[in-house]
């Protein structure tokens, strides 16, 4: 993204304000804090239905091995702000979920996209999608993909509400229900990388 001043954040179809972001690459003194925001997230999930959404055991050594391969970025509201929310992107999807067929489509996948719950509802996690498949755009993807818990149908209903649509859903897997939206170039978004973010290819 450029790093010249960014207008006054456009107004979504919705009518919402987004906020603007600044987005740097995670580091592994940042894994600690992820994990947190993963346990508060599973209990928010938790008390409001049945879905077993982030309740499994904690993948510790996958979130570094994210972190170490420069795909986690850490979303602020000020430069020098405290993180407010986290994704990953990664340029190959897993053989159990996606086909050879789709995976010869030029893509990202995004993961572990998360919000720390004192933030929430601000439009945070759209625009950080947003910016995501802008990302996946400007390295040359079509599409960008998640895969998503099969027993979680309000997070589906919000993923389609972010213009993502169902793919299929995989029999068997726990996180078998596939998304994916258009990779869209948006210039225009109000976000902020701050330094060199070089996701992997």
């Amino acid at each position: 993204m450029s790093s010249q001043p960014v207008p006054a954040a456009p107004a979504d179809p919705a009518g919402a304000v987004r906020p603007l972001l600044y987005l740097r690459a995670a580091e592994p003194a940042d894994a600690e804090l992820l994990a947190r925001w993963r346990t508060e997230a599973a209990a928010w999930v938790a008390g409001r239905s049945a879905s077993l959404q982030w309740s499994g055991p904690d993948r510790t050594r996958r979130r570094l091995r994210m972190i170490e391969a420069g795909a986690t970025v850490l979303a602020l509201l000020e430069p020098d702000g405290p993180p407010v929310a986290t994704c990953s992107l990664w340029p190959r999807g897993g053989t159990r979920r996606w086909t050879a067929e789709e995976r010869a489509v030029p893509a990202r996948y995004l993961r572990a996209s998360t919000v720390d719950r004192a933030y929430a509802g601000l439009g945070i996690g759209r625009l950080l999608h947003l910016w995501a498949g802008h990302r996946a755009a400007a390295d040359g993807a079509a599409v960008l993909r998640l895969d998503a818990r099969t027993d979680n149908p309000a997070l589906h209903r919000y993923y389609r509400s972010c213009g993502w649509h169902l793919v299929r859903t995989v029999p068997g897997l726990g996180s078998g229900a596939l998304f994916e939206t258009p990779a869209v170039l948006r210039p225009d978004l109000p976000v902020r990388e701050l330094g060199a973010i070089r996701l992997p290819r």
